[in-house]
């Protein structure tokens, strides 16, 4: 004998599916953010919100009691008629075009010692980690006192072979490179380590078939590790030149912007402009053209990557 089973007719309805209620969780997850965001907002939005109130306003903070009065878009134009504002754009681009450059060619070359077999790189790994040891603070101070034309160490150690002292800091031509070969100095490591892991992170398996193929290590450098490389490079590259345009500290220590305004990047001309002569409008208007052409550059970056 077979059961018989009801079917379902028309005016029948599917049994209920229990929905389970995640409100409780919701609410919980909302008041554990809460104090994140709300220190967010406060920190970083709202003061970037009330910059931009600013640079559509003069205020002259040097007299008492003083209002922001507003002007429109005349700080805007008055940077296209300032010649200490392009100076410092010219110097900027400058510092991180050279600076980036210098850092990645030699980044490249001891990353590819550091992946190789050779004993000595478990020393000189060591010896890369002491500048990420030092604040660039610090490290403006220490190089100011080697680069001292009168008792630097520097000047003492080419006197020994020969070549007469030079003023390096206080040389319109020799502040600006002094100042990038501390930014070289302190952000190479930086650079090596990460070309490295992701030269150690290149599947093995092509190296191998390369050399049974007869290549030699520049085609394979230039057909295998650059390629495969280039997502790593590229993201390399975007947060060392966002760094690079916001370097502040090494410049402020070692030689404030000159001799005469050498190596007065951006930042330092914000600063004085800001907070030396206290022309809060026109110092936010500078920063907002240096952020928008900072986030214009990381766009292009991003698209790469993306595209890569």
């Amino acid at each position: 004998m077979t059961a018989i089973t009801p079917e379902l007719t028309q005016h029948d309805s599917p049994p209920p599916v229990l929905k389970q209620s995640h409100r409780g969780e919701k609410i919980g997850s909302a008041l554990f953010l809460a104090p994140a965001v709300a220190f967010l907002l406060l920190t970083s939005v709202y003061p970037l919100l009330y910059s931009l109130w600013l640079s559509f306003h003069s205020w002259n903070m040097t007299i008492p009691n003083s209002q922001p009065v507003w002007i429109g878009t005349r700080n805007y134009e008055r940077l296209w008629d300032d010649p200490d504002f392009w100076n410092a754009v010219q110097v900027t681009l400058i510092f991180v075009i050279v600076a980036v450059t210098v850092e990645f060619i030699l980044g490249m070359g001891l990353a590819l010692l550091a992946t190789s077999r050779i004993r000595a790189m478990g020393w000189i790994r060591t010896v890369m980690l002491f500048p990420l040891m030092l604040a660039p603070v610090v490290a403006g101070v220490l190089w100011r006192t080697l680069f001292q034309s009168s008792y630097g160490v520097i000047n003492w150690a080419i006197g020994k072979v020969g070549i007469p002292p030079q003023e390096w800091l206080g040389s319109p031509s020799q502040a600006l490179p002094a100042v990038i070969t501390v930014e070289v100095w302190q952000n190479l490591p930086v650079v090596t380590f990460i070309l490295a892991a992701g030269i150690q992170s290149l599947p093995v398996d092509l190296y191998k078939a390369a050399q049974v193929d007869g290549a030699t290590s520049w085609q394979i450098f230039r057909r295998i590790t650059l390629p495969l490389l280039k997502p790593v490079i590229l993201v390399l590259l975007l947060l060392r030149i966002m760094d690079a345009f916001k370097v502040f500290d090494i410049v402020f220590t070692m030689t404030y912007g000159g001799p005469g305004q050498t190596t007065e990047l951006m930042s330092m001309l914000i600063y004085k402009t800001g907070l030396r002569f206290f022309q809060i409008g026109q110092a936010s208007a500078m920063s907002w053209v240096f952020l928008i052409a900072i986030f214009i550059i990381s766009l292009f970056f991003i698209w790469r990557l993306d595209k890569e």
